[in-house]
């Protein structure tokens, strides 16, 4: 399988290269080593890469595409396609296909507006820029209806996966009830950037309706709220149980000498969930209140300091990252962060799970 993908993705480069030269192409490549403790006396050393090159067209001022091609890199590759789309512009409205990422809602780790990918953040890639990179095949319009307003409509066709194509066509081709549609109305009301939208979900039968906010009060916020109502026999209990809501709040200060600090706080809260501390070690375990701080240090253009944590306040336990990133070279970064998980075995995070600690470093270039 893995040959059959490289030489799928090796055609597919040859073939965009040699048929239209009038394109940008970079790629970005990420390659780290990671010490990390599995248990008391034994640690693992391993090598990691990921690579992505990305093809954009540039003939058609109307028309913007894009394909990326993804790569995990160890002795071993595990190729994907993480973005093949087309934008085209038209008179009054703009049409996306394809699988691209969708951004509803508000924040940068938790989203209680994101019907679409989730509440939290899918990646725990605490090294990576973007913690929310999810993308799905789609069709969606945008149309503006004003300087800070636009409607939206989408459509999110049935997962198709190639890997498992058979003889049976009914098992190949997915069901159109397992569907997803439906749109979502932007504006600015008094300087708030205020988002309503709803998203019917034929996987889970559900109605997922949500509100976002988005202002500047001292410092940057936001807020999200969301549920999902079960298409048969709703009642209003339903409600309070899919209840999720997601705030944030984030500043940036300048300082002396071109440097600048970075605030980030970010929460999700889910009051149906468990208020009070599970063993998390013999039950899958959803906590209420869970926190996201972050904070930045920029040195100069080139050299900052990072410091991401995932709190669960309710069991007391956390997964800290700090890390350094250091653009040496124009183009090169060096990457360095130390993760330490702080709580008992039963808490979500533990000193003496696997990855208690780690440190992980190496090179980003992007060329």
């Amino acid at each position: 399988m893995v040959k059959k993908l490289l030489l799928t993705a090796s055609f597919i480069i040859f073939t965009v290269i040699t048929v239209n030269a009038e394109m940008s192409t970079s790629v970005k490549l990420t390659l780290l080593n990671t010490l990390a403790r599995m248990d008391d006396d034994y640690w693992s050393l391993s090598g990691l890469g990921t690579g992505r090159l990305t093809f954009k067209a540039v003939k058609n001022k109307n028309v913007k595409a894009r394909l990326s091609l993804d790569a995990q890199i160890a002795d071993t590759a595990i190729f994907d396609i993480s973005r093949a789309f087309i934008k085209v512009r038209f008179p009054g409205f703009r049409t996306t296909l394809g699988k691209a990422r969708v951004s509803w809602g508000e924040g940068f780790f938790y989203n209680a507006g994101d019907v679409i990918f989730g509440a939290s953040a899918s990646s725990l890639d605490m090294t990576a820029e973007e913690l929310r990179d999810e993308a799905a095949w789609l069709t969606s319009v945008y149309v503006p209806l004003g300087t800070y307003s636009f409607l939206e409509t989408i459509l999110l066709a049935p997962e198709l996966d190639l890997s498992e194509i058979t003889d049976d066509p009914d098992e190949l081709a997915p069901h159109i009830t397992d569907s997803q549609a439906g749109g979502r109305f932007v504006t600015r009301i008094h300087g708030v950037k205020t988002e309503g939208g709803y998203l019917y979900s034929g996987i889970d039968a559900a109605h997922k309706p949500y509100l976002s906010f988005q202002g500047h009060l001292l410092v940057d916020w936001h807020l999200s709220a969301s549920v999902s109502i079960p298409g048969e026999s709703p009642d209003v209990s339903d409600l309070r149980e899919s209840l999720h809501l997601s705030w944030g709040i984030f500043h940036m200060q300048d300082l002396l000498h071109s440097t600048s600090l970075f605030f980030r706080l970010e929460g999700l809260v889910i009051p149906n969930a468990s208020w009070s501390e599970k063993n998390s070690s013999t039950e899958d375990v959803e906590y209420a209140l869970m926190l996201y701080p972050e904070i930045s240090w920029s040195v100069n253009d080139s050299l900052s300091f990072i410091l991401r944590n995932i709190i669960s306040p309710v069991d007391l336990s956390a997964l800290i990252a700090a890390g350094i990133n250091w653009n040496i070279y124009e183009g090169l970064k060096v990457l360095s962060f130390i993760t330490v998980q702080k709580g008992e075995t039963t808490d979500i995070y533990g000193w003496n799970k696997p990855g208690g600690i780690g440190v992980t470093s190496g090179f980003q270039f992007t060329y």
